[in-house]
Order: C-alpha cells, then sequence, then structure tokens
C-alpha cells in the first residue's frame, strides 16, 4: 500500500463524532447528563423490528470504532496508543450507555451486568455501563404521573402528602421517586415504564430470530429451557405484586440483631406496576468506598452480603439480581437489601438438587453421577459423561475456595474471581451447555456476590456462615423448630 494510498484510508476512516479527552476531564460526565436528559423524554420503543434495529445500529457503530482505533494505532508511539484507546473506549461506553438506556428492559439488564463484572470490559466500558444500575435514564415526570393515575385514580399529589417529581434512582425497568405519606412516613415509590412488559417479548422474540441456528444442535433442548427460565423471571420482575409478595416473604428470615435490614412494602399504594416500600437511607457502593472504610468495615459488611446470600439459598431462594443498587451501606453498620423482584424459587426438583449438592460439598462425591444426569440429562452410558464430570468438578473446586479457607477468605484476591471467569469460558467455548434452568440465574448470583464482594475487598470467613446456615437448614428438613 503506497503512502498516497495509506493518507486516503486514514481521511476515509469515521472522524470522533464526541471528542473525548482523557478520562478524568469532566467532558464524559456532561456528555451522560446530555444523555439522560434526552432520553428522558423518549417512550421505551416496544416494537421488535424497531428494537432490532437500535441494537444492530450499536453494534455498526461500535464495530466500526474499534476498525478505526486498530488503523490509527499503526501510526503511533505507545503512550499515544494508550490515550487513544481509552478515549474509544470511553465513547464505545457512551454509545452502549446511550443504546441501552434508551432500550431499557432485557438490554438494559444486559448491560447492568457488562458493568458489574470487572476485568470483563475495559474499564471506561465497565465503569460507565455500572451506572445504568441506579443512573439509566429516567422517564419524564409526566409519563409517571400517568401511570399512577391509571393505577390509583389520582394523580401523585393528591395520593401522597408530597412526591418528588425527579426520580433518585431508575434502573431497566422502573424508577423510583421519594414520597411522604399522608400519615408522615418517608417511601420509596417505584413506577414501572409504560409498555416495559411488552419490550420483554418483543426481545425475547428476536432473541429466538437470533438463536435459530443453535436449533439444529444437540443441546437445544436445553438452551431452549434456560432461555424461557430467562423469559420466566423478566416477565415476573414487572409483576410488582409478586415482588411485594417475595419482600415480605424475605423479611420474615431476618432477626433485627442480624443487622440487615429489608424494607416494609405498604400494600395500599402498592399495585401490579407500583411499589410503595419504606425509604432506606444509606449509600451504594462506590459512594460507600470513597467515604475510605477500613478493612474491619468491609469485612462486617462482606459478612452480611454473604448472610443474606446463604440465608435465601436455603429458604430455597435465590436472589438472582445481586449488583451494587440492590445493597445499602447504612451508617449505623446494618445492611439494606432492596429489590426483590428477581428472586428464583425453588421447587422440589431444585431442591433434590440442593439436597445433592450439599453432598458434594460435605466432599461426597459419590452423588456426582446422579447430580450430572438431573441436571445435564447424562447417565453413564454418555460418551459426554466424563467431560461433564470434570466440568462440574471444576465448579466445584472454584465455588468452595472460600469454603475451604480457615478462617476469612480474602475476596479482594482477584486471581479468585478470575479462575471462575476462566472455568465458565472454558464451558461456553467448550459448548458444554446442558444444564438445570436453575443454574442460570445461580451463576448469575454467585458471580454477583463475589465481584460485590471483590469491589470491597471484604475478607470474609465464609466456611463459618456455611455451618451456621447450612445446620439450620438440615435441622429443618429434619423437622427441627428453628430460628
Amino acid at each position: 500500500m503506497t503512502n498516497e494510498n495509506l493518507r486516503a484510508l486514514m481521511t476515509a476512516l469515521p472522524q470522533d463524532d464526541e471528542q473525548v479527552p482523557a478520562p478524568g476531564a469532566g467532558i464524559a460526565e456532561q456528555q451522560l447528563k446530555e444523555i439522560l436528559a434526552d432520553l428522558a423524554l423518549r417512550p421505551v420503543p416496544v416494537r421488535s423490528l424497531h428494537r432490532l434495529w437500535t441494537l444492530g445500529e450499536l453494534s455498526g457503530q461500535v464495530t466500526l470504532a474499534y476498525v478505526a482505533l486498530w488503523i490509527r494505532q499503526w501510526f503511533a508511539d505507545a503512550d499515544t496508543r494508550k490515550q487513544r484507546a481509552m478515549e474509544t473506549n470511553l465513547r464505545v461506553a457512551l454509545k452502549m450507555f446511550r443504546h441501552l438506556g434508551y432500550l431499557r428492559g432485557v438490554m438494559t439488564k444486559l448491560g447492568q451486568m457488562a458493568g458489574n463484572l470487572p476485568d470483563l470490559f475495559p474499564t471506561q466500558i465497565a465503569e460507565t455501563l455500572d451506572r445504568l444500575h441506579f443512573e439509566a435514564p429516567a422517564m419524564h415526570y409526566s409519563l409517571i404521573r400517568e401511570v399512577i393515575a391509571n393505577e390509583f385514580g389520582k394523580p401523585p399529589e393528591e395520593l401522597f402528602a408530597s412526591f418528588e417529581r425527579d426520580a433518585f434512582a431508575a434502573a431497566s425497568i422502573g424508577q423510583v421517586h421519594r414520597a411522604r405519606l399522608k400519615s408522615g412516613e418517608p417511601v420509596a415509590v417505584k413506577v414501572q415504564y409504560p409498555g416495559i412488559a411488552r419490550t420483554i417479548d418483543a426481545d425475547f422474540r428476536n432473541l429466538g430470530a437470533l438463536l435459530f441456528p443453535l436449533r439444529l444442535g444437540k443441546d437445544w433442548e436445553y438452551v431452549k429451557a434456560q432461555f424461557a427460565e430467562i423469559h420466566r423471571m423478566l416477565n415476573q420482575e414487572v409483576d410488582y405484586e409478586q415482588e411485594a409478595k417475595t419482600t415480605r416473604e424475605v423479611s420474615r428470615l431476618f432477626q433485627p440483631g442480624e443487622g440487615i435490614v429489608i424494607p416494609r412494602v405498604h400494600d395500599a399504594y402498592s399495585t401490579k406496576r407500583v411499589l410503595t416500600t419504606d425509604y432506606i437511607s444509606g449509600l451504594h457502593l462506590d459512594d460507600f468506598l470513597a467515604t475510605n472504610p477500613s478493612q474491619a468495615l468491609r469485612n462486617q459488611f462482606g459478612s452480611k452480603m454473604y448472610l443474606a446470600h446463604f440465608r435465601m439459598y436455603y429458604a430455597d431462594m435465590n436472589y438472582g439480581d445481586p449488583h451494587p443498587g440492590n445493597y445499602l451501606f447504612l451508617n449505623d453498620g446494618r445492611l439494606g437489601l432492596i429489590d426483590f423482584g428477581c428472586v428464583q424459587y425453588y421447587g422440589p426438583e431444585e431442591r433434590h438438587i440442593l439436597r445433592l449438592s450439599e453432598r458434594v460439598i460435605d466432599e461426597d462425591l459419590s452423588v456426582m453421577p446422579e447430580l450430572l444426569r438431573l441436571t445435564a440429562g447424562i447417565d453413564v452410558n454418555d460418551p459426554e459423561q466424563a467431560t461433564y464430570l470434570k466440568l462440574i468438578d471444576n465448579s466445584r473446586n472454584w465455588m468452595m475456595e472460600p469454603m475451604r479457607v480457615q478462617g476469612a477468605f480474602d475476596f479482594g484476591d482477584e486471581g479468585h474471581l478470575k479462575r471462575g471467569f476462566e472455568w465458565f469460558s472454558a464451558m461456553v467455548h467448550s459448548r458444554r451447555v446442558r444444564g438445570h434452568p436453575m443454574y442460570v440465574y445461580f451463576h448469575r448470583c454467585v458471580f454477583g456476590v463475589k465481584a460485590l464482594l471483590y469491589r470491597l475487598r471484604a475478607q470474609v470467613d465464609v466456611r463459618a456462615l456455611h455451618r451456621q446456615e447450612s445446620m439450620v437448614w438440615r435441622q429443618a428438613e429434619d423437622g427441627v423448630e428453628t430460628y
């Protein structure tokens, strides 16, 4: 290629549409504010074709940005290459935030998951997408006012003593406003985005078309069951009556002295699309870390997070959405746990798998073949048995690392989380996707909790907590009264 052709190629490359300097200059923050202001006026797109087109547009923009970066890097020194890579990552992050925030629903949840997993994406992308947990684009107040009026027959200013027009938190399915009941109690009112339930079905129709080639594979029935479980759980999340029921059930699991706070549901102000609970004042993870907490305080909160995980798990409930927006760090040392829309209930089949898994934790490996048969449909005559047994063993070894340590396990050691990603990536790349649908959200929970503890740099005696909670569970299984 001649120098003249090379110059022509460089000229033809797309120019940066957003002149973003190095992170920290404040430009990106301003652009985020502009994105949020713009999207507040846009209703949720509900048509399948529109949503598919928006995703395709995002994919094309991201691809083009990185192709352009790759070519420009040929002629730059090391410092310039590093600077350009950071700026491109930040521009891509802003594009992803805009498009996923506009689509809301399933697509925003995918962005949240990406933001909660360190080292999976470049820092600029992960940190920007992480803000989708509680800074997703809020809807304009007029749309929210209409939802409340339709649900209760009166607007929020008549229903409540006071109602703040600006949402203090917004996520994938709804946004939350501070309000005060006429009795004087401060509350948090979560209002569902208009039309969001329809987007779930639209997105799954699109995903079904994209997954069509997998129908030819031998494991299609397992993939179909796993996607059906995701679809079911997302439809559950838009049912605020179910979330209210789950919130009440979870609150009964904890004693006041355990330092875990679950908000109380106000039934008279809650419907299928509006959920009103006590307002809990606390800091989210990043704000808490910004206070430079002591290691002892990090450990205390980390222990409470793991206690909540075990307590719900042994109550046959899986907290399937552990992300920074759902934990609040209170000034008095208590941990606030909120948002129970994504809670997976275990039925008889899942509880039997749980019992077998407990025996594996106790190093009784004789149940591994039965566990494999129940979860992946593989028996002793299946040629894949040895491969899947090894995958299960790798999974078991990684998940049990914290329980095999006497005393506190250091979740700040990035090696543990990386080994988990390596195991999971190896499983996906090997195309061994057979598995019980329950494991989709189980793995999401495990990775989510460990990612939070990694960011918290907490040291937790997981072995002692597991012994405590599993003993209570086993006593309950044997009919012994507990709690």
